[in-house]
């Protein structure tokens, strides 16, 4: 038997006893449940030995008793639309009256499960999930849950809970990438079990949208172009999730750009054929966020300087004249600057720049150049023109290059010192008595080089002449010292062959007595064994001698 008859059983039983008699009351369904606006039928089963015992439902709910007999009653309510309403059943047994307490529940279904609109959310971004669940009671009965795919997030109950409005429920969700495509739904059941039915519904899906863009943008490219050539802009994102659209604007004009195979870096090529200021603008969308970089690109129009100078094969000593400008309708930002080699010949100014130079003979090759650069920029581009040099110079000779005293010794091999300079390098002769000598060769020195010798040194600029003096130091052979050394010599041969003598006797001697010695060894070897008797002898001595 259900638990709520048998409580029922027990309170008949208990309200009988009072009236000393047996009195049992039932009711069907023990414990009713009935939807909010809807009817349900009450039966009363009652036993009483009273023939005039009565049973009925008292209650401020519309009714229609049907059905009444002694032992039975039908009682339904009608448009129940309390939602907490008061039911008692009674009874009349023997005249007495009593009245049992009854629990009536009234429910409704979930009317609606929302979820409200989930935006797109940041990586590591809070978000509040938000459940509205309407029109349901009672909410003792009802759970709610949040699910993000399968994964319950939340469940929420409301036993203890006495309010009847609609019910609020809220999770906050931490964003990860991750989440990026998982459904996000919101459950409500309202279970009525053991004694009504089980109510399920659930909102539509939202699905999670989830990106990251921590950083702004970076946008790489010079800030100034030249009329008629091109260049690379970069458009750079860091850590992105998911993938970027980039978007290139120059000058009003949308670029066409290709993306890095990490979807990092966008390049575009740049050009433009009218001088001004344009914005170069770069749009990252990573999505629902939008950023973007800008920088102004000066479009500039920047002809080559032109130099101009009265000669380049001046002679060392004379100046050199010339002039640097830009032509007609240059713009006003260029500034031009000459240079002699790696000093300065005229800092920056305004076109045109004119300028002096006196070069000397080491001058020869120096690059003579004009340089023209946008003013005032910190990217600032140059273009130049250049020329070199031939400084032209007569051949000369000093007492550095070509000594004109210069002292040899006999025997050596000594080299006339003598170089001329000039440009072009002058050629140079040298001779003694007519007889020509090159210089700067080496050659074997007698006493017969010294004297006076001229050098001369010609280009196509004049001729240098230079006249040398040449001293060869030499000695006389000392004829005593030829004697002495002579005598030495000859008394150091004779010691040597007189110590030579006298080892070569005694080797002679050594080699006579050791053949002496093996001649008598050999007639020793050569006489007749002794008797035997004498051997004898010889041993007895032998042994006495011992003894």
């Amino acid at each position: 038997m259900h638990p709520a008859v048998v409580a029922l059983c027990a309170l008949g039983a208990i309200a009988a006893g009072r009236l000393g008699a047996a009195v049992e009351l039932l009711m069907e369904p023990a414990v009713p449940v009935v939807e909010y606006g809807g009817s349900i039928k009450l039966t009363l089963k009652m036993k009483c030995s009273d023939p005039k015992a009565t049973s009925n439902v008292e209650t401020s709910i519309r009714k229609k008793v049907e059905n009444v007999t002694k032992e039975e009653t039908v009682v339904e309510l009608l448009n129940v639309t309390e939602w907490n309403p008061t039911l008692f059943r009674f009874y009349i047994c023997y005249g007495k009256r009593e009245k049992v307490p009854t629990k009536l529940i009234v429910y409704r279904a979930p009317e609606s499960v929302e979820l409200e609109p989930v935006p797109e959310l940041a990586v590591g971004k809070s978000h509040e999930l938000v459940c509205h669940v309407s029109g349901t009671a009672p909410i003792q009965n009802l759970t709610v849950i949040l699910w993000r795919g399968g994964e319950v997030l939340l469940t929420k109950t409301f036993e203890w809970e006495k309010r009847d409005e609609p019910v609020r429920v809220t999770h906050r969700l931490t964003a990860q990438r991750q989440d990026n495509g998982q459904s996000v739904t919101c459950q409500a059941v309202l279970d009525l079990a053991p004694h009504g039915p089980r109510f399920n519904r659930t909102s539509g899906p939202q699905a999670l949208t989830v990106y990251e863009f921590p950083q702004d943008p970076k946008l790489e490219s010079a800030t100034l172009l030249e009329i008629g050539k091109t260049m690379n802009v970069n458009c750079i994102v860091g850590r992105i999730f998911p993938a970027a659209k980039f978007k290139l604007v120059f000058a009003d004009q949308t670029l066409n750009v290709s993306i890095s195979q990490d979807g990092h870096r966008a390049t575009a090529m740049v050009s433009h054929s009218r001088p001004g200021d344009f914005r170069l603008v770069c749009t990252v969308t990573v999505g629902p966020e939008v950023r973007r970089k800008e920088v102004t690109v000066h479009v500039y129009s920047f002809p080559l300087p032109q130099l101009n100078v009265n000669t380049t094969s001046p002679a060392a000593g004379t100046v050199v004249t010339g002039r640097c400008h830009l032509p007609p309708g240059h713009s006003d930002e260029l500034q031009l600057q000459i240079r002699a080699g790696r000093s300065v010949l005229v800092g920056w100014g305004p076109s045109p720049l004119a300028f002096s130079l006196t070069p000397r003979e080491e001058d020869d090759g120096m690059e003579l150049s004009c340089d023209a650069k946008i003013r005032n920029n910190s990217e600032a581009l140059t273009k130049n023109v250049s020329v070199w040099l031939n400084v032209t110079a007569r051949p000369w000779m000093d007492d550095g290059s070509c000594p004109p005293s210069q002292n040899w010794t006999e025997g050596q091999d000594e080299t006339l010192r003598c170089q001329a300079r000039g440009n072009p390098p002058p050629q140079l002769e040298c001779a003694k008595d007519g007889e020509p000598f090159p210089a700067g060769v080496p050659r074997p020195v007698t006493r017969a080089h010294a004297g006076t010798y001229r050098c001369q040194a010609t280009n196509p600029l004049g001729t240098a002449l230079r006249t040398i003096t040449v001293a060869v130091h030499y000695h006389d052979p000392d004829v005593v010292l030829l004697v002495l050394v002579t005598v030495a010599v000859v008394a150091a041969l004779v010691t040597a062959g007189v110590s030579y003598g006298i080892y070569y006797r005694k080797k002679k001697i050594r080699h006579y007595r050791l053949q002496q010695r093996q001649q008598q060894r050999e007639m020793e070897s050569r006489r007749p064994p002794a008797s035997s008797e004498e051997t004898a002898a010889l041993n007895g001595s032998a042994r006495e001698a011992q003894a």
